[in-house]
């Protein structure tokens, strides 16, 4: 969400510049420069969409040493730069290193993605503000899921046929990113959802992730197109209930 920072215990904000190494982007791997470039690159198209537009939606991939690239908060995401990025520790969330760029501060969506790389071993999460994504999650009604079938484009999504009934659970918006938590929690644990790479925030977007960045890149691509056809479809039996 366009950002608004969570308090902490000892009164700082989640989006608060902790003390740790600063960034020298000449310190990473060429494996690390890649996929922070690669970032950038899918930040730019992802604006040209519409997912990630109005400073909203972030990005992470994979840092040296197991941790995860951050996008900032609260910056154009098409503007990001490769060594804008924070580095956080899946594990609890740490920031283990920051850009050199004092103005810049970690996103929230931080906890949202450490617990997708803990409960589902992502390595790549998007947040996508995306319209399909609000009005998908809107044909859940009364549901905590949307049921998509019927579409060849199902078969995008690891391990998915195109005859299968593929739930994406849904969860309550909350006035702060941090505290859509516990629901994510429950739905990652939930064995109905077990097939599923994105999650769906009612009145607000989704996350979707993969093993890597370029799986991340195709579910998000697949699942974009997967919003559009079933809100598609709603609207035309709605017009021609025959």
């Amino acid at each position: 969400m366009p950002e608004d920072a969570a308090i902490r215990e000892d009164g700082t904000r989640a989006t608060d510049r902790l003390p740790c190494a600063p960034l020298s982007i000449r310190d990473v791997s060429e494996t690390e420069r890649a996929t922070r470039q690669l970032l950038v690159e899918l930040l730019g198209v992802f604006y040209a969409k519409g997912w990630v537009s109005g400073t909203g939606g972030g990005i992470c991939g994979p840092a040296d040493g197991g941790g995860l690239l951050l996008a900032p908060t609260g910056v154009h995401k098409e503007r990001v730069r490769p060594n804008d990025f924070f580095t956080v520790d899946p594990a609890d969330g740490r920031v283990e290193r920051v850009p050199d760029d004092p103005d810049l501060r970690p996103s929230e969506c931080s906890q949202i993605f450490c617990l997708a790389a803990r409960e589902r071993s992502a390595r790549s999460v998007v947040h996508s503000h995306a319209l399909s994504a609000v009005l998908a999650g809107d044909l859940a009604v009364d549901a905590d899921h949307v049921a998509i079938r019927d579409l060849e484009m199902l078969k995008g999504v690891r391990g998915v046929a195109n005859r299968d009934v593929h739930l994406i659970p849904v969860i309550r918006n909350t006035p702060r990113e941090g505290e859509l938590v516990e629901q994510l929690r429950m739905v990652l644990a939930d064995p109905r959802f077990a097939s599923a790479y994105a999650v769906l925030v009612a009145d607000h977007g989704a996350y979707i992730w993969g093993d890597d960045v370029w799986e991340a890149k195709r579910h998000t691509e697949v699942y974009h197109f997967l919003f559009e056809a079933a809100v598609a479809r709603r609207d035309r039996h709605k017009e021609d209930p025959r």
